[in-house]
């Protein structure tokens, strides 16, 4: 161990071992005595050391035997340089308020070399084949890939099937009920009521706007209803005997001319056109109000 004084203060190193193996630690140990505590260590170790790696630096430790302070600190090394190395000198500062002392260790000779090669030239025995297990894990790849398709069967199933028992929205529109309904009538064009088959797809598409609202509103087709399931929906749906008879006026005109071939006079294609549209709004007005 390598030791230099100043008056009341010294510092101290030394190494485990001066002989290691290539890769094999070595552990480099500081000691500073101090009279007393109160004393700043700066222990000044640079970044690389040639032919040495820093595996290990640890933080200082202190202790007080009763008469001195002692500071001591570990640093562990190690070598992959076979050859005589020295683990050089470093600068130690040693620092209170207003002074401060600098101290440089000794340098400490590191052989690293290889392990020995063996040297007694005995024969040694041949040991006997071992003989070896090998699994054969083909069924167990195979039952995890069988397995692996059930469960991606399953799966599809299960969505092909969530999917389809997903009810589709009921006539898809960008448009309310209402907006949809007051747009179709207003295209309806006006006709020849000479013409029988004009008139018949008239009065057919004027049911169908009705029809189609009216499932939108109750969330349920109608369009293939009869007149009198869709009345007796209406009756139940709104609490107005007037608009259920001007509901009838209208659908039951829209039944006669489409399955009995009638022609109505002259005027009422309009006034079924105006039933219709009384209706609708009736029914918006009253579901606003219920809201």
């Amino acid at each position: 161990m390598a030791v230099l004084q100043s008056k009341s203060q010294s510092v101290g190193v030394k190494i485990d071992k001066g002989t290691i193996l290539i890769g094999e630690q070595l552990q480099y140990d500081l000691q500073v005595i101090l009279p007393a505590p109160g004393y700043g260590i700066n222990f000044r170790i640079p970044d690389t050391i040639p032919h040495f790696e820093v595996i290990e630096n640890k933080n200082f430790d202190s202790s007080n035997n009763g008469k001195y302070f002692i500071v001591h600190k570990k640093i562990i090394f190690t070598s992959f340089d076979s050859g005589a190395w020295h683990i050089p000198s470093f600068e130690v500062l040693v620092e209170k308020p207003n002074s401060s002392q600098k101290f440089m260790t000794d340098s400490l000779l590191v052989n690293v070399g290889y392990s020995p090669a063996d040297s007694t030239g005995e024969l040694r025995d041949i040991k006997p084949i071992m003989e070896v297990t090998v699994e054969d894990y083909f069924w167990y790849y195979v039952a995890a890939a069988v397995l692996g398709a059930l469960i991606i069967g399953l799966l599809l199933y299960w969505y092909i099937r969530k999917r389809k028992s997903k009810p589709k929205p009921l006539f898809q529109s960008s448009l309310s009920a209402y907006e949809e309904a007051m747009q179709a009538l207003q295209k309806l064009p006006a006709y020849n009521e000479q013409d029988g088959m004009i008139v018949k797809n008239y009065y057919s598409e004027l049911s169908d706007i009705f029809r189609r609202y009216y499932s939108r509103k109750l969330s349920r087709d109608m369009m293939n209803k009869t007149t009198g399931d869709i009345l007796l929906y209406l009756k139940d749906h709104v609490d107005n005997g007037e608009l259920v008879s001007t509901a009838a006026a209208a659908l039951r005109s829209a039944d006669a001319v489409k399955f009995a071939r009638f022609i109505p006079a002259q005027g009422e294609a309009q006034q079924s056109l105006s039933q219709v549209k009384q209706v609708i709004d009736l029914i918006e007005k009253q579901t606003k109000a219920n809201q």
